[in-house]
């Protein structure tokens, strides 16, 4: 479930700037799947994949002698793959690490016992981002940085620490892959000896710490996020936290013996001042209702309450019933492995970010468009059923369809033929066609729905422009293996609901138009006119945008929005099982369950 990283899985190529900050990557390299492939296809490959890099050839073997030669015998057994561990600890990087003494000639890297102390210290800051120092040796090493028996295995250690953590702060410590099998974002692999020659230079000019940074997530979500996830964590640590009771629903404008518990906790969660007039001394100082005075929920206290509602999905009315006091009654410990999970998120496409891209957040029902990595834009979506979970995947938005036909997928098309049994007329007043499989007009005349199977039916309905349109007047292509796209809906009504999972596994738009202007706004010889002239017409027709933008389809179940943490509800479930890969034991595998969509 975790990242394992060897020579023969796919890595980011930045991590072959193991903390570089300007100099330019190697240009040669080939994948090992490349070795049967004709030189016209590794050409091919060379020419139009620009990321990835080539493991450098080992260097030729020289006899060694001292510390060199002990190196090599303790790595022997995991250069053959018979071990992955080093005394107690299990790498996190074996092959990697074995790569990286081979391109040196096994000589010892951390020759300067301060600063290896201080790489241990950067070890422990992994905390900072959600991570586990454990998975990086931050205490073993502690305890074996006075032992001069145990020098080699420190130094092993040391450098297996900072490889993992450098390609965890990249790329994450989950394999999100293991998670959903829609996963499709892509890792590069490394060059051994440019990350050999980087990672000795930045430990001689103590610049580790500066270049592990550059390795992090570069986008202000994740620094905000990290900034949340102390506070939380901090909360977790030094305040008691007790469940509060809620006897019955408090509306504004009532009094409460609950509400001194409430108001402290909405003061240590930042929503409340602590010097506002809903506190008592007796109130900042209970954890229980049943030693606070009677408060009447209204004026700050009022207002705080709806803060808190709006950050955690909630309906902001004031009004305290079972939602809110669940939300209230959440953990701090378990608030903070939500932050985890999503800073774990954030590191997965972190190295698929361009400048210009859409963002899709599932969990929250928000679309982004960000330009020069700055949000834009952005409007509310409605997203797939439980039942038929919208896909996580990246793709290229390339082109718009206007005034577009609907061709139902086999999966709805029974509930089509359900409506046409109950009313023979359904196809004429929805504007459905028949289309055989070449696409040919169908004579639906002669159909007796009332015997039609739905498994063997030959046709397909195809649902013609119109107002009625279930992908109303736009719809926004990005190719992808799911058929999932962006488009409009003549159901506008539903945008009003908190939860919005209604669909079958697309991704409906709020303002469609709007999105369609704001992507085509940079082109040459475009004008909101020309989508309008173009919807009037009443004809299908595509317009492509000046260069294809990234799109993302992500589930973040927190994010950073207006200087507070937004809280969404999990609706698919998916977080549990990147909190089990993420905070578990590094090595556990955690089995997806069958479902494709776990993520």
């Amino acid at each position: 479930m975790t990242r394992r990283h060897s020579a023969n899985l796919l890595l980011p190529a930045v991590l072959a700037l193991l903390l570089a900050n300007t100099a330019a990557l190697p240009t040669a390299y080939a994948l090992e799947q490349a070795q049967t492939a004709s030189a016209t296809a590794a050409e091919s490959v060379q020419q139009n994949t620009q990321q990835a890099t080539a493991p450098t050839e080992v260097p030729s073997a020289m006899p060694l002698s001292g510390s060199a030669l002990k190196l090599s015998q303790l790595l022997e057994p995991i250069s053959l793959g018979e071990s992955d561990t080093l005394g107690a600890a299990v790498l996190g990087s074996p092959e990697l690490l074995v790569r990286f003494y081979q391109n040196r000639q096994f000589t010892p890297l951390w020759t300067d016992p301060d600063y290896s102390r201080e790489a241990i210290g950067i070890l422990d800051g992994a905390a900072d981002d959600g991570l586990l120092p454990a998975d990086y040796h931050a205490e073993l090493l502690k305890a074996l940085q006075n032992d001069d028996s145990k020098a080699l295995e420190y130094e092993l250690l040391l450098t297996d620490g900072i490889i993992t953590l450098g390609t965890h702060l990249m790329n994450g410590k989950v394999n999100p892959q293991d998670l959903g099998r829609t996963w499709n974002y892509e890792e590069l692999t490394v060059n051994f000896g440019y990350l050999a020659k980087e990672l000795d230079r930045h430990v001689r000019e103590k610049s580790l710490a500066q270049a592990l940074d550059s390795l992090r997530p570069q986008f202000q979500p994740y620094r905000d996020l990290k900034a949340h996830l102390k506070r939380m964590q901090t909360l977790a640590a030094n305040q008691p936290f007790a469940v509060i009771p809620l006897d019955a629903t408090i509306r504004p404008g009532k009094p409460s013996p609950s509400l001194a518990a409430i108001a402290e906790r909405l003061t240590l969660l930042g929503y409340l001042t602590k010097d506002t007039d809903a506190q008592t001394d007796t109130a900042a100082n209970s954890t229980t209702a049943s030693t606070s005075s009677a408060l009447t929920l209204s004026g700050e206290l009022l207002q705080a309450v709806k803060e808190f509602q709006a950050s955690h999905s909630l309906k902001p009315d004031g009004v305290i019933g079972k939602g809110t006091m669940a939300a209230l009654n959440v953990p701090f410990a378990e608030r903070a492995k939500q932050i985890q999970v999503n800073l774990e998120r954030a590191r997965w496409l972190s190295a698929d970010l361009s400048s210009d891209f859409l963002i899709v957040n599932l969990a929250g029902y928000q679309l982004k468009l960000f330009r020069e990595n700055r949000l834009d834009w952005e409007t509310d979506i409605i997203i797939g059923k439980v039942s038929s979970k919208t896909p996580l995947f990246k793709s290229r938005l390339k082109y718009m369809v206007v005034n577009p036909t609907w061709t139902v997928p086999r999966s709805i098309s029974r509930e089509i033929i359900w409506h046409l049994k109950k009313d023979p007329e359904y196809l004429q007043k929805k504007n459905f066609v028949l289309r055989t499989a070449s696409g040919a007009p169908a004579d639906s005349s002669g159909i007796d729905w009332q015997t039609v199977n739905p498994r063997s039916f030959p046709y397909w309905f195809v649902q013609q422009p119109s107002e009625n349109n279930a992908l109303g007047q736009i719809k926004f292509i990005f190719p992808n293996a799911h058929s999932i796209y962006l488009h409009d809906t003549p159901a506008k009504s539903l945008f009003s609901q908190e939860d919005r999972a209604f669909s079958h596994g697309c991704i409906r738009v709020k303002d469609p138009l709007v999105l369609a202007e704001r992507l085509m706004s940079p082109a040459p010889n475009w004008s909101p006119d020309s989508l309008n002239q173009s919807l009037a017409s009443g004809e299908t027709k595509q317009i492509f945008l000046a260069e294809p933008l990234d799109i993302l389809i992500m589930y973040w179940t927190a994010e950073p929005r207006d200087g507070k943490l937004q809280f969404y509800k999990d609706i698919y479930k998916r977080d549990q099982a990147v909190a089990d890969a993420l905070l578990g034991q590094r090595h556990s595998r955690i089995a997806a369950a069958g479902d494709p969509n776990l993520l």
